[in-house]
């Protein structure tokens, strides 16, 4: 099985100390391959950058990432901006939805640990991969 996967998840995959590292490890683990939007790059960036973690080292964990036998890097397409920005109801989403058109286009599992996410993925019609 192939799954989008969330940024949550890498970032849990990434540190050992995580509430949810056990699971987000087991469940990359167990997928045949992991489609990575664009977007998760991004937040993952500015994820090591609000944690200090020095540039050099998040460099690393990214190329770590996308050259990994499972990993399939996914541009954004236009019709993934159209889906995200027309329907956001605060800006804040914009990231979030961007990701989750990708799952829908697809039509394959989201892997999240995004509660809020995942209901709004659900109520999309898109199914989410349980570890």
């Amino acid at each position: 099985m192939k799954a989008v996967v969330d940024t949550n998840v890498l970032v849990f995959d990434t540190f050992q100390d995580s509430e949810f590292h056990g699971k987000a490890t087991s469940g990359l683990d167990s997928l045949d391959g992991w489609y990575l939007p664009e977007m998760v790059f991004h937040e993952l960036v500015w994820f090591f950058r609000s944690q200090k973690i020095p540039p050099a080292r998040a460099g690393a964990k990214v190329q770590e990432y996308l050259t990994n036998e499972k990993a399939s890097f996914l541009p954004s397409t236009a019709d993934d901006v159209v889906h995200a920005a027309t329907r956001m109801k605060a800006y804040s989403e914009y990231n979030d939805l961007l990701i989750l058109s990708a799952a829908k286009r697809l039509g394959v599992p989201f892997f999240t640990f995004d509660e809020g996410l995942a209901k709004l993925a659900r109520r999309s019609g898109v199914e989410l991969f349980q570890p």
